[in-house]
């Protein structure tokens, strides 16, 4: 089921073969400008003297390539509203498929390609550059990051998704949580107040996916808890679940 869903929105996405090559371009392009101003800024204010300029870019790169992995595969969640506003969604509730597997097949935004792969060069050289040994553990380590990472944005979006229950139109004010969550990992987490630095620790766990996972790979810790941090991502997704799943017993169809 699962291919079937990856396949058509393939072939959508190849029918205008020159405008899908050039949109992954502008998407990579942007990413690239990105990370160009993140070192810029850096080397600017001399921060290299302060904070290792190849874990920054580790850590940013693992929460861009869960965030756009996330927008490539959970985009039917990321645009939920659209579902509820066209009537869509009543639809899927009366097909005998799971709702959750259903509302990722709606849309698959194959458009993203270029920020997954220059995010996961990304990963691999600079996760080489900080891991002064690499072994299975770390390797499994960084899996665990970018699965999380892909997970933690995939929960932020359904948890968003499940406003639209009440609101029917998305809120502006959920990007912040969203493209939010993505900007501030560009920097040091540990820049930020202390009121910051708890938010995106115990309301939305960034930290667990590339902060404290890093100080493992470096070999700054060797506390078993850093190894296995990512693994508490899977805690806010089961929240995020719950959260959708009673929105959906509350959800009387737009018409009511």
């Amino acid at each position: 089921m699962i291919r079937k869903y990856l396949s058509i929105h393939l072939k959508v996405a190849l029918e205008y073969k020159v405008s899908f090559i050039l949109t992954i371009l502008a998407q990579t392009l942007s990413m690239f400008l990105e990370i160009f101003a993140v070192e810029a800024l850096f080397y600017k204010f001399s921060l290299l003297d302060i904070y290792n300029i190849n874990q920054l870019i580790l850590s940013y790169s693992v929460v861009w390539l869960g965030f756009s992995l996330a927008e490539m595969f959970s985009r039917g969640f990321d645009n939920f509203a659209n579902l509820i506003i066209d009537g869509s969604f009543d639809l899927l509730l009366i097909k005998p498929r799971n709702i959750f597997l259903q509302i990722f097949g709606s849309d698959i935004c194959y458009e993203k390609l270029g920020r997954v792969i220059f995010a996961f060069i990304l990963v691999i050289t600079n996760f080489i550059k900080v891991v002064e040994s690499i072994s299975i553990l770390k390797i499994i380590l960084l899996i665990l990051m970018i699965l999380s990472s892909f997970i933690l944005f995939t929960s932020v979006f359904i948890l968003c998704a499940s406003f639209c229950f009440k609101t029917v139109q998305g809120l502006e004010v959920i990007n912040i949580f969203t493209n939010g969550t993505r900007t501030l990992a560009q920097y040091p987490m540990d820049i930020y107040n202390k009121v910051i630095r708890i938010i995106f620790t115990l309301v939305i766990p960034i930290t667990f996916i590339n902060y404290y996972p890093i100080q493992y790979l470096n070999n700054t810790t060797n506390n078993i808890f850093y190894l296995l941090c990512p693994l508490a991502i899977l805690i806010f997704l089961v929240i995020s679940t719950l959260v959708f799943k009673a929105g959906i017993k509350h959800y009387y169809s737009t018409g009511s």
